[in-house]
Order: C-alpha cells, then structure tokens, then sequence
C-alpha cells in the first residue's frame, strides 16, 4: 500500500492513473494537462527500475557537462558500492546530487558531486533518478511498498515528462532536500 504522507504520493497516483487509462480525456478535470507532454510508464518491476536508472544515469555520458543528475539512496552505505559509477559519471555531468540518510561519511567525489543529507529522511522510501536540463527531462520516481511482516516492493514511474520530471525536482526543494546550496567549486559533504 502507498504512503500517503510520502511526498511523491500524488505524483505517483496521478502518472497511474494517466497511464491506466487509454482515454485520458475524462481524466482532465483531475490531471494536469502538462503532464501529458511526454510518455508516462508506470512499473512496479525492480528490474524496470534499476534499468532505467542506468538508463538515466548513461544519459549524462550522450550529454556531456549539460545535465544535472539527482539520485536518492535510502541511506548514504548503500551509496558506497555506486561511489565508483558516480566517480566517471562526475566528468560527464554539470551537477550530481546524492540523496541519502547520512549513516555514513562519504568521501569526496568530485567538486560537482553533492552530497545532500538534510531531510533525506523524508524520501527515504523512495527510487529516484532524475536527470535534467533546458532540453532532456527524464526522471524515474518509484515508492517502497513496506507492510509489517516483510518489503512489498516498488510502484511508481519513469517518464520524458519536462512537467512531471520539473514537479519531482521542484517538490525535493519545497521539502528541503537540495536545501544546501553547493558550493561552486568545493564539495558539499558531512562529518558523521
């Protein structure tokens, strides 16, 4: 069952409904008709959502220094096995955002890697990849499924929506998740 305190709670319901209904039009008083400014996938596959993750992530290498990249991890540990990844990605893109729970210090990455910490709480049942630019708007934002006797898995979307994908960036800043400016030039990092 979905979270409805989850920020990306009505985001995801929206893009399912979107994308159930092979006639959207009478879903219009309901929808944002921007939203239908790309194609919308709803997945609750793992496998979906980890390649559309590479996906977006590769898509920095096609368009280098021009996109920014935010990826959340349910805690900064579960970072550390992509730190390697993120290392070569840094050359190819202008800015990279690292959501996580700061459960562990990260070293330093690159001077556009940004490692954000504060509120990273409230999205921590939450898969997003998002990559963003003037032109390139692709963002994958999925929700963890948690009942009390075992993980249920993940619901939620991928989608070229310039609409959706700027939604999902701009409701991490309304929450304070991007809320430390980086710095230009110098690595935004933690001391556990």
């Amino acid at each position: 069952m979905l979270d409805k305190n989850n920020i990306f709670h009505d985001l995801i319901v929206e893009v399912r409904t979107l994308t159930a209904s092979h006639n959207p039009i009478p879903l219009f008083e309901d929808l944002h008709l921007d939203f239908l400014d790309g194609e919308c996938h709803f997945t609750t596959s793992m496998r979906t959502l980890l390649m559309m993750s590479k996906v977006i992530e590769d898509t920095l290498n096609l368009h280098k220094k021009r996109c920014s990249l935010y990826s959340g991890f349910q805690e900064l540990s579960r970072f550390k096995e992509h730190r390697e990844r993120y290392t070569k990605l840094a050359a190819s893109a202008d800015q990279i955002f690292v959501i996580g729970v700061a459960d562990t210090p990260v070293e330093e990455i690159a001077d556009n890697v940004h490692i954000r910490t504060k509120n990273a709480d409230i999205i921590r049942n939450n898969w997003i990849s998002i990559i963003k630019d003037k032109n390139i708007n692709i963002s994958l934002i999925a929700q963890e499924l948690t009942s009390q006797e075992h993980h249920g898995g993940y619901i939620g979307f991928y989608t070229n929506s310039k609409a959706i994908t700027e939604k999902a960036v701009n409701l991490l800043i309304d929450n304070n998740v991007l809320s430390d400016d980086p710095v230009s030039g110098k690595q935004a990092c933690f001391n556990i």
